[in-house]
């Protein structure tokens, strides 16, 4: 396995490659939920993740996605460890304490340019200033991170209050709109300047923001707008609207309501309309959600859309929108709906229906002068984000589309590192460092309990609370979660002493130890199936097989030393790793 990153990545997913585009110490953040230290919890969730809690509630969770303990039975509900940690105080700048885990902790971010997080943020500023086009979650990371490498930035918004989607279209029932609004404060209170009411038009408006006080332009517009028309081949109707202005300016609707798109959109604007409804009542005002995507290749989260059917949403999974029908005075009448795989089409009746089609960014207006891909998506540099526009960055949903909020703000303070880089003209890269100690803090029963533990029924649906940073108790319900973590910075090591016998692999509960063949065989480990229950260390007749732990240190610099994992001092890891 070539490089120390993609090491790492294998053994510890959640927190690397596929896994967290943060790097959160998943391992470690369990463990402090687990023996209820608050503050330890608090210090790792927010040291890398400037939107800690905001992810814990609204993030899709690649983490969980990436996790090996899904493997058996269900993934760990990461993202409810990291609100509960998140919850624990007040946003703030703060340091976890230990290693450094991530290139994205404050730690990291400030000592590029040789000081703590707490002296970047007192120290005068370095006379650059960046404008940041957006507020959202993107733009703020942004602007959070170029406050610790010492420079001013101002964030341009349209609305009066930044936030983005988290504050502005996020529905309060499901996401901690005080937990988005505090942290976008928090990052104000940096040192960071906002200007809202703020439009801009084309290139041109970049342009004169370069040629006047600003150095460099980042570019975190979103993706609101709709890609395109549900029905093309129709004129306009009053009564057919977007599903981003309904979010914006909920409005209850007498009659009947078709929703038609797909995604998270779709099915969040479905449910504020429901609790729109008058009198509640389903018969007085029945919306319907017409899903186009099939059930078996969605992305939506089951609870969620469990969650609608139980509000009495009439779900329609696998159709598409083909038409709709006006009678009198042009008055909405219906709408034909058509699934193609089975050739049939149906006619709903309906007085308002509302489009959540898929999105993309107002990028044309920036045409020739920044390159857009043919969905309407800025081209950016994928190591960078600079744009083909000099000092001009992109980054978040403009560039890539809606992803998980953990992307967006890895993107925001990943742009910063490069516009420093710019600005400096000292190129920034990441130096990893690692090495492996012995497990001697692991509990003998911890993969036993681990596996036994099924998951939590943690209340992902339930309306968060008015006060998300009142100190309360993490619950048993987030320790018992936090205890099906196996811990995977924790891996079997076979040393020079292994004569190749095969006890290990022919007793290895989950075949994750392979007896490779050869002139001279070898051990070799699949870490996606090892469940660190030591039972190797047991069976092996020689004690060649020992528990150890992989620590690392990530931090950001100008150097460019390659960074390799080393292989224990007389000892041969069981994945290869060089």
């Amino acid at each position: 396995m070539a490089p120390e990153s993609a090491s790492l990545a294998a053994l510890v997913p959640c927190a690397r490659g596929p896994g967290c585009p943060l790097g959160v110490d998943v391992p470690a953040l369990a463990s402090a939920v687990l023996r209820t230290d608050h503050a330890a919890a608090y210090r790792i969730a927010r040291a890398a993740n400037p939107f800690a809690s905001s992810c814990g509630i609204g993030c899709h969770a690649p983490c969980e996605s990436a996790c090996h303990r899904r493997t058996w039975g269900a993934p760990v509900a990461i993202a409810a460890l990291e609100w509960a940690a998140a919850s624990s105080s007040v946003p703030a700048l703060t340091t976890a304490d230990g290693p450094c885990t991530s290139a994205h902790d404050v730690r990291s971010v400030a000592g590029l340019v040789g000081r703590t997080p707490e002296q970047a943020v007192r120290a005068r500023r370095s006379g650059k200033r960046v404008a940041v086009v957006g507020a959202g979650v993107t733009g703020l990371a942004c602007a959070h991170d170029l406050a610790l490498l010492g420079h001013q930035s101002v964030v341009f918004d349209s609305a009066r209050e930044p936030g983005g989607l988290l504050t502005h279209a996020m529905p309060a029932f499901r996401f901690s709109v005080a937990s988005a609004r505090a942290e976008c404060a928090a990052i104000l209170a940096m040192g960071v300047e906002y200007q809202s009411d703020y439009r801009i038009e084309g290139s041109a408006d970049l342009r004169a923001l370069l040629a006047s006080e600003f150095d460099a332009v980042f570019l975190a517009l979103g993706a609101s707008e709709p890609r395109e028309s549900l029905f093309p081949d129709q004129p306009e109707h009053p009564d057919v609207v977007d599903a981003m202005h309904v979010l914006a300016v909920p409005a209850a609707c007498p009659g009947r309501t078709v929703v038609i798109g797909d995604g998270d959109l779709a099915l969040d604007v479905a449910r504020t309309l429901r609790r729109l409804a008058p009198h509640g009542g389903s018969a007085a005002a029945p919306i319907h959600l017409v899903l186009e995507t099939p059930l078996e290749e969605s992305t939506l989260s089951g609870s969620m859309l469990a969650a609608a059917l139980d509000e009495g949403i009439d779900v329609r999974i696998g159709w598409s929108a083909t038409r709709y029908f006006t009678r009198d005075a042009h008055v909405l009448a219906g709408v034909e709906l058509t699934r193609r795989a089975a050739r049939v089409s149906s006619i709903l009746a309906c007085d308002r229906i509302v489009t959540a089609a898929r999105r993309t960014a107002p990028s044309a207006v920036f045409r020739p002068d920044i390159d857009v891909d043919g969905l309407g998506f800025i081209q950016v540099d994928p190591e960078t984000l600079q744009t083909s526009m000099s000092h001009v960055w992109a980054g978040g949903a403009c560039a890539y589309g809606h992803r998980a909020i953990a992307h967006a703000t890895a993107d925001g303070k990943r742009a910063a590192w490069h516009i420093h880089g710019t600005l400096t003209r000292q190129p920034v890269r990441v130096a990893v460092s690692a090495f492996w100690v012995e497990a001697e803090d692991r509990a003998a029963e911890h993969t036993t309990l681990a596996l036994a533990t099924p998951r939590a029924l943690l209340p992902e649906n339930t309306t968060p609370p008015a006060d998300p940073f009142a100190v309360r108790e993490i619950g048993a319900g987030v320790r018992r979660e936090a205890s099906r973590c196996l811990d995977c910075t924790v891996a079997p090591v076979i040393s020079d002493g292994c004569t190749s016998c095969g006890q290990c692999a022919r007793g290895c509960p989950t075949g994750a130890l392979v007896l490779a063949p050869g002139a001279t065989p070898a051990l070799r480990l699949d870490p996606a199936r090892c469940t660190r229950c030591g039972v190797c260390v047991q069976l092996c007749p020689e004690n060649a097989i020992i528990m150890q732990r992989a620590i690392w240190e990530e931090r950001l610099t100008v150097a460019t030393e390659p960074a390799v994992l080393p292989v224990p001092a007389r000892a041969r890891f069981a994945t290869p790793v060089g």
